[in-house]
């Protein structure tokens, strides 16, 4: 079986299923958020889903066909509308831990974060990101493409506040991305992080591993079925690094950001059902 960065194993999502309280879980969330986008006979489609999820012989396969119904049902096209108001929803999660003028945001995604941040206090912002997100043209803030593995293009002690917003659970070596945010970032710096965590309270009844199995299959359903894609380019990284925010909180010490501040945001973003918390980190190099 597979093992994330963690040592953790990654089952395949067909095998989730064998445990009835998390098909239970995955079953009423599913139909939470299909209510949600207003999308008729939520049941049946996640019924459909929860059948195709259990039984595929190549897991593409089931991607595609759950994906196909999704656009059909014009659920595809629901969840970008629900979440046109994401960026200003992080940004007022974020803004009153940025430090400073010189600002990176790593992992920028479509970069609107970024642009709300520059805008606030004439900050300076430079996008990172192993892709180049479609909205990033539409910019006028700079963009480097970085390589998933070495160094990023920084100097040391560049920036006041390096972002990592829903980026290391994302990372196949989440080790050298806080390397690297930590030596980019100036002493006393801010390394501000978001992440979808499990091991926490607020998650029903379901115990501390069935709430990371859980994080699996929505990560999995998320990026690679809402947003399928028949390139292997345009696959988003999902290597499934998940820690609870203990763990995290002993992860970022090891590598010089001590948690100086951890918010527990919740289930902040009702068509993304995993519970995030905010890590507000100094760096003590």
């Amino acid at each position: 079986m597979t093992k994330n960065s963690f040592g953790k194993n990654i089952p395949e999502i067909k095998k989730l299923f064998k445990d009835f309280e998390i098909e239970n879980y995955i079953r009423k969330t599913l139909i939470s958020v299909l209510n949600y986008l207003e999308i008729e006979d939520s049941e049946s489609v996640v019924e459909f889903a929860i059948k195709e999820a259990k039984s595929y012989d190549k897991l593409e396969n089931y991607e595609r066909k759950v994906h196909q119904l999704f656009d059909q049902k014009r659920i595809t096209q629901g969840i970008p509308v629900k979440l046109g108001n994401r960026a200003n929803l992080i940004f007022n999660q974020i803004k009153n831990f940025i430090q400073g003028h010189q600002i990176l945001d790593l992992g920028c995604g479509d970069g609107k974060v970024g642009e709300l941040i520059a805008k606030s206090n004439s900050r300076q912002v430079i996008l990172a990101d192993v892709y180049r997100n479609g909205n990033i043209s539409n910019l006028e803030l700079p963009f480097v493409l970085i390589n998933q593995k070495g160094k990023i293009p920084f100097y040391d002690n560049m920036f006041d506040t390096t972002l990592l917003l829903t980026v290391l659970h994302h990372s196949d070596n989440p080790v050298e991305v806080i390397k690297e945010a930590v030596r980019v970032t100036k002493n006393s710096g801010k390394i501000i992080v978001i992440e979808s965590v499990y091991g926490v309270d607020k998650y029903d009844n379901l115990n501390e591993e069935q709430q990371r199995l859980v994080n699996i299959f929505f990560d999995h359903f998320y990026n690679r079925v809402i947003h399928f894609s028949e390139f292997e380019e345009n696959k988003v990284n999902v290597p499934f690094n998940f820690q609870t925010p203990q763990s995290w909180k002993k992860f970022f010490a090891e590598h010089k950001a001590i948690e100086n501040k951890m918010v527990e945001l919740g289930f902040d973003q009702k068509v993304v059902p995993e519970y995030h918390t905010l890590h507000i980190l100094e760096v003590k190099k």
